[in-house]
């Protein structure tokens, strides 16, 4: 019986830092191109505070960039291995299944929370911030899929 896949380790890390890094600006970058006017006040107002334009809080966004480095990849790494496959379509299908499952992880707290506080709570914010992390997840899919390199059996 066969083990697990063992990926090479120190290229999956790189990658996975690269693509975590790059999905993070990347999302950030058309946020801000996109921006209404009264969320670029807000930015505005909250600049000394640190980056608002990131996908995640921006007290977060170095954890972020860790858990897409030390979690994310090494899962992905696996899964490329034993797809026998990296790239950039198999980190698209990977990186969508990772993002819609995330969301609907987080869709199903976010209303058992709702009903538990009170009904006046907007959805909204959450829906924006579940999209930008769907996005930022495929293109971290996307890129991890693109550099990383699987040997051929």
């Amino acid at each position: 019986m066969a083990g697990l896949p063992a990926p090479s380790w120190l290229l999956l890390l790189w990658c996975g830092f690269a693509a975590s890094l790059a999905s993070e600006w990347i999302v950030a970058a058309f946020r801000a191109l996109f921006t209404r006017n009264g969320d670029r006040a807000r930015t505005d107002d909250t600049r000394r505070a640190g980056p608002r334009l990131m996908s995640t809080p921006r007290n977060s966004i170095p954890l972020a960039v860790i858990l897409g480095t030390l979690v994310s990849a090494p899962v992905y790494g696996v899964i490329f291995e034993w797809w026998h496959r990296a790239d950039l379509e198999s980190g698209l299908l990977l990186g969508t299944v990772h993002g819609v499952l995330a969301g609907i992880v987080v869709l199903i707290a976010f209303l058992r929370r709702r009903r538990m506080d009170n009904r006046d709570t907007p959805v909204r914010p959450l829906a924006v911030f579940r999209v930008r992390r769907l996005v930022t997840r495929v293109l971290y899919g996307a890129l991890l899929g693109f550099l990383y390199v699987v040997p051929p059996s």
